[in-house]
């Protein structure tokens, strides 16, 4: 519709519709000639490392893109521009390796590629210079070092169910490659921060290990696998053992039992029972004691011992 009413307002002024196409002429010849002429400018070039060599620690940072000076007519300039730049790709297993003292180092000298960089360009445009004119790439030799791999989460599990052994992580330690300095800090590597929720049956899957700076690891990932039981609660009642009884004297306790609260699995449930416990009253130093504590000296390790009912006994020392 705008561009309707423009048509029209210029052919209703034939005077102003000559002035307009006289302009965009004019505007067409400045353009054509301001570009038909050399400039110099700048270029940035992105570049991309590849291939570094896994054995080795990088020590430097590498230039990120290379500028270079260049000069040509605005219009390849204007093209260059306009386009999105290719990266520069160097393979670093390519390059030849020097060695100092403290590190061995590759380089790639930008004037012998100069080849490589035009085929980056526009056509016609000529490379006057480069910033930097070589590029440096350091390294020094990877160490390594064993340590354990630790399970970083949670676990959170629906009422009634928890869980049965030890969580596995296969493998349970990797390799980890960086420099002395580097590795001096590590003693175990973590997974990826991991929750497992309303958990009520075993879990077997992988998991990620936690990236830690300027270092590498054998693995990328390990397997974490653990099983899960269903529990439940049961009383057991326990007749106490009294030690350490002083010569010439018995004695005698209340109450004469307790009662162990476990939590066991359904599958134990039935097999669990007094045999698996023993519970203890030790007799010494009597001083200033009118309860003794309950100590419970065996129990099975398939049940988990919630609390002792009562902890603390009274008692009564008889001469015999």
């Amino acid at each position: 519709m705008l561009f309707g009413r423009i048509t029209t307002f210029l052919h209703l002024n034939k005077k102003i519709s000559k002035y307009f196409i006289f302009l965009l002429v004019s505007l067409a010849f400045w353009f054509l000639t301001v570009m038909s002429k050399e400039y110099e400018a700048s270029i940035f070039i992105p570049i991309n490392y590849t291939d570094f060599p896994e054995s080795k620690q990088l020590v430097n940072q590498p230039e990120k893109q290379l500028e270079l000076k260049v000069k040509s007519h605005g219009f390849y300039l204007l093209n260059q521009r306009l386009l999105k730049t290719k990266p520069l790709v160097i393979s670093i297993n390519s390059l030849t390796e020097t060695k100092t003292k403290n590190y061995s180092q590759k380089q790639w000298v930008v004037k012998r590629h100069y080849k490589k960089l035009y085929k980056l360009l526009s056509s016609d445009i000529k490379i006057l210079s480069t910033t930097p004119d070589t590029l440096f790439v350091r390294f020094q030799q990877k160490k390594s070092k064993k340590v354990a791999v630790v399970f970083s989460g949670n676990l959170y599990f629906s009422s009634q169910y928890r869980l049965k052994d030890k969580i596995q992580l296969a493998p349970d330690s990797v390799f980890v490659f960086g420099t002395n300095e580097s590795l001096s800090e590590i003693n175990f590597i973590e997974t990826d921060a991991a929750v497992f929720d309303k958990v009520e049956k075993g879990i077997k899957q992988d998991i990620d290990l936690s990236d830690i700076n300027g270092i590498s690891f054998s693995e990328k990932k390990v397997q974490i696998s653990f099983e899960v039981e269903k529990f439940t609660e049961k009383i057991i009642a326990l007749t106490l053992n009294p030690i350490n009884v002083p010569k010439g004297y018995k004695i005698k306790f209340y109450p004469p039992k307790v009662e162990v609260v476990t939590t066991v699995a359904f599958a134990d449930y039935d097999k669990l029972g007094p045999s698996f416990f023993v519970a203890e009253v030790d007799v010494n130093n009597l001083e200033e004691k009118n309860k003794l504590e309950v100590l419970l000296r065996k129990q099975p390790p398939f049940a988990n011992v919630v609390k002792i009912k009562p902890s603390r006994v009274e008692f009564l020392l008889i001469k015999r």
